[in-house]
């Protein structure tokens, strides 16, 4: 039996009436009327203009602070010709905020150039080096986009060259505000914009249409990604510039974007905002981990068709490169994490030698999914002396609060409640890992407790359709304070758990319906060995849309689930070893010699079949440690075991593999042959008499070996003979026979079969008391 990893939440509301109205006008399921409800629609009104975001929602550019002067500033530039560097951020949205506002001011007729900072040699936002290598370049105005809030030293240093720097920015202010030109932002002290979430290129895009006097809708496409790859609330005015921003992605009109979705999984034509956020952010942000992000700019701003394809190779390929260092070392922090003491802490600080820089902050995000555990991923220099990492936090524990008081442990520190950056000397790791501990006691965080799931609501298998997909994505486009609908499908029949994937990495699960259901799970191989086909479900996740030669099928994309079935997991051996019997299970062994030389060697009572029945093994582990001789033995122990938790296959036999029964035919043949020839040697002539047979020289043996039985031949000093005035025997009624029958059975049911056979087969052995917990 699986139980849930999660402890679902079904969403309610009190407000019925409105709830009915919401369902009943908008011609929405009652669960989607509720989770508008829930979402802040406090009105049909607001429910349909939720549904349907207009470009008229939009606020205008002139009441973000300091847009005026910017424009001002950009303007007088271009009509004295001067050289402007676009100075962006290697991310996502910082590529497309460089991109959006280069071609706005390569359209407009400015003399501009633009330059993203390298992670590992500039570092985030303005460095003054760089300041220095543009002005002397010849750089007249500096104007940032997604950065430059906090970069006081290197605008000061601008301005005593006499150059000025327009910011434009959307991250945190500091306590001191720089010296710029201009600076636009959305929480701008004492001016703040009526909306402020805005992403880099949300802002970014404001500034564009300020220069450009109208509405530029042709740039959506890149504020759609930008905003999706940052992660800001989908509400609001954000809504609908990601809702039109996709509209335009599927129109496939930027040659670059074209060339690079045609590398992804992604549909073009029915791209959706989780397209952006599992294939194409991840794939800009892959420049910036892997090295120098430009590459991304000049793939957002071709046209040319050739240049684009092999610029969308390289962001490809970077990202392939990418993906091959998260995997490695996320086996290697894995393996750290379930160590001791790792594995009895509340949270987690790993420290590598030569993991790579740009790729820490998504292993922490994999060690906090796979452990629950606030985790911070560090890697030391070369020296081994000052490390660097990142960190990534977990509902109810405040990762920025732990660490702030203690900021003498680093060198440098930053971040919020649920990420963080920092480095620190080596020798200060330890007193660092206390100090998560004692903040996770101090917060009382318990990394064994479950976290919460919110399920948006219940559905049958029946209602799995393409058609409830479209109707949840009416919400679309989600992301945060929109999150994507959870569903749980309630009471399906699992039908199938097999691996999938080119490292069997992935588990799909078939629930029986018409037509049968989809369910997908990535990175989750185990979940195959922990789905019992059979038994009876329920599930959640997020329902996607699978459209393949022609056919549009809905599928549920895996979160969690919980089953009232028995867990089977095959781990079938041929050798025991003294270290296999040290976990807590009941050990069942059919053998009397092997059950006597167990006993007192294992963590939980050795058990026979003939004491199953003695002992009650409700939600325990059952280790079914040999193979029986006799299949309706094993059946019938198997319909004694009740509801156990799991039942682990070990099925260990001395036996080695046997060929089928030879036919009737083949015993005639051998009979005649003996006659014919009375006298065989076996050590010698045993080999030419299966080829004239054409049997295998397993089933000649056997043969023999009845015929000795039933009194046909004779052995005598190695001499095989025939035996004169032999009565009529039923070969299949003699001992050796039967028992190769039920050996074969044996072998054929639990040893040679796949493992999804043999689940099926044990499932059905149990179909009872599955059935009685349905």
């Amino acid at each position: 039996m699986r139980k849930a990893k999660y402890q679902w939440h079904q969403l309610s509301s009190d407000q019925t009436d409105l709830v009915q109205t919401i369902q009943e006008q908008c011609q929405l399921p009652s669960f989607l009327a509720q989770l508008l409800v829930e979402r802040g629609c406090d009105s049909l009104e607001q429910a349909q203009h939720f549904l349907k975001p207009q470009l008229q929602d939009l606020y205008g550019p002139e009441e973000l602070h300091g847009i005026e002067a910017a424009v001002e500033k950009i303007e007088a530039a271009i009509s004295q010709d001067w050289q402007i560097t676009v100075y962006g951020d290697y991310d996502a949205d910082g590529l497309t905020s460089t991109a959006l506002m280069y071609e706005t001011l390569r359209d407009i007729g400015a003399k501009v150039d633009y330059y993203i900072p390298n992670r590992f040699t500039d570092g985030y936002g303005p460095n003054q080096a760089v300041y220095q290598r543009l002005i002397e370049q010849g750089t007249q105005l500096i104007l940032t986009v997604d950065n430059g809030i906090s970069g006081n030293e290197a605008i000061d240093y601008a301005n005593r060259q006499g150059i000025e720097v327009v910011i434009t920015d959307h991250h945190s202010l500091p306590a001191q505000l720089p010296a710029a030109a201009a600076i636009v932002h959305p929480q701008y002290p004492g001016d703040e914009y009526s909306y402020a979430d805005l992403s880099g290129v949300g802002v970014a895009f404001k500034v564009a249409w300020a220069l450009l006097g109208e509405f530029p809708y042709e740039l959506l496409d890149l504020v759609a990604i930008g905003e999706l790859a940052d992660l800001v609330s989908v509400q609001g005015e954000n809504r609908s510039l990601i809702t039109f921003g996709l509209q335009q992605l599927r129109s496939g009109m930027r040659t670059g974007l074209h060339e690079l979705i045609k590398l992804t999984n992604a549909d073009e034509e029915h791209l959706t905002d989780q397209d952006v956020g599992f294939q194409i952010a991840p794939r800009l942000n892959a420049l910036g981990r892997m090295g120098d992000a430009a590459t991304g700019v000049e793939l957002l701003t071709t046209f040319d068709e050739e240049v684009a394809k092999e610029l969308a190779q390289q962001v490809d390929q970077a990202n392939q490169e990418r993906q091959a260092l998260v995997k490695a070392i996320n086996l290697a922090a894995e393996k750290m994490a379930q160590a001791a003491p790792n594995r009895d802490r509340q949270t987690l600080l790993l420290v590598g030698k030569d993991w790579h820089q740009g790729v820490l902050g998504i292993v922490a995000s994999h060690i906090v999914q796979v452990t629950g555990k606030p985790t911070i991923i560090a890697s030391t220099n070369e020296d081994g002396t000052l490390a660097k990492g990142s960190g990534r936090g977990v509902a109810g524990f405040d990762l920025f609060q732990a660490l702030d008081d203690h900021r003498d442990l680093m060198t440098s520190f930053g971040g919020h409640t649920m990420a963080c950056g920092l480095s620190f000397e080596v020798d200060q790791t330890t007193d660092l890992a206390q100090a998560l501990e004692t903040a996770a006691q101090e917060q009382a965080f318990d990394a064994s407790q479950q976290p919460s799931l919110e399920i948006a609501g219940q559905v049958r298998p029946s209602q799995v359709t393409a058609e409830m997909y479209e109707q949840i994505h009416r919400l679309a486009p989600f992301g945060p304070g929109n999150e994507e609908p959870i569903i749980e499908i309630t009471n399906a029949e699992v039908s199938q758990a097999i691996l999938i994937g080119k490292e069997r990495q992935h588990v799909k699960l078939t629930l029986t319906n018409q037509p049968p259901i989809n369910v997908l799970a990535f990175n989750q191989p185990q979940l195959a060995s922990e789905m019992t086909v059979g038994s009876t479900a329920n599930l959640v996740g997020c329902l996607s849309l699978n459209r393949w030669k022609g056919q549009t099928t809905a599928q549920l994309m895996f979160k969690d689930a919980e089953t009232t079935g028995i867990m089977i997991e095959d781990h079938r051996t041929s050798q025991l070893a003294p270290q296999m019997f040290q976990q807590i299970a009941v050990y069942l062994v059919f053998n009397d010699q092997l059950r006597a030389n167990i006993d007192g060697h294992t963590n939980g009572p050795v058990i026979s079949p003939q004491t199953i029945g003695e002992l009650s093994l409700q939600e325990q582990r059952l280790i079914i440690v040999d193979c029986p001789t006799d299949i309706d033995q094993f059946a019938e122990v198997i319909n004694q075991i009740g509801m156990v938790s799991v039942v682990e296959l070990w099925l260990y036999t001395s036996h080695q593999p046997v060929d089928q029964v030879p036919d009737r035919q083949h015993f005639v043949h051998l009979y005649q042959a003996l006659q014919s020839q009375p006298v065989i040697n076996s050590r010698t002539q045993l080999p030419a008499l299966g080829q004239y047979l054409r049997v295998t020289n397993d089933q000649l043996i056997f043969m023999i070996q009845v015929f000795i039985e039933a009194g046909f031949v004779i052995i005598d000093n190695g001499l095989l003979k025939s035996v004169k005035n032999v009565k009529s025997v039923d070969l299949t009624k003699t001992q050796r026979y039967q028992r190769r029958q039920q050996w074969l059975k044996v072998q054929n049911t639990l040893l040679t079969v796949p493992t999804t056979s043999l689940r099926q087969q044990i499932s059905a052995w149990l179909g009872d008391k599955l059935e009685e917990n349905k």
